[in-house]
């Protein structure tokens, strides 16, 4: 009987999670894969790459400067145009709470990818970092959907 209920509790975690998230326009979410510089403006995404069962049904909602700029699941992305300089950016997640922040520094003209993920292979804590290569975060935000603040 105990397993019954952790199974039913996961289920239930996991279908709650992935019901709020709201999608951006199709024609700006095709713009943004373009992943084009803003003349004097930074265009940052953050990009949740694809997952297992494991942590897939979190809701994740992307902070920049205490803004939530998009809810997302695996396989989304967020994004938000800043004035170049210093910015925080964590995640906020149903369950398990608020990551820790990242720092970061920016530069005009400049378009940073920020990857949200597991950490420990599917079975740390879900959190926002770096991306180990450039072309791992382009491929991100190419195969991903454009995810707004959901309501």
């Amino acid at each position: 009987m105990g397993k019954s209920i952790v199974a039913i509790g996961a289920v239930l975690i996991c279908v709650s999670g992935c019901a709020t998230v709201k999608y951006g326009d199709k024609d700006a979410e095709a713009m943004l894969r373009n992943l084009q510089p803003i003349p004097g403006k930074v265009s940052l995404y953050v990009c949740r790459e694809k997952a297992a069962f494991v942590g897939a049904g979190n809701r994740t909602t992307a902070v920049v400067d205490g803004n939530p700029i998009g809810t997302l699941k695996p396989s989304n992305f967020a994004h938000t145009v800043l004035a170049p300089g210093s910015h925080d950016v964590y995640i906020e997640h149903n369950p398990g709470g608020k990551s820790g922040v990242l720092k970061i520094e920016t530069l005009a003209d400049e378009v940073p990818i920020l990857w949200v993920g597991m950490t420990g292979h599917g079975w740390g804590v879900l959190t926002v970092d770096h991306f180990s290569t450039r072309s791992d975060a382009e491929s991100c935000v190419r195969q991903a959907q454009y995810a707004v603040p959901a309501e």
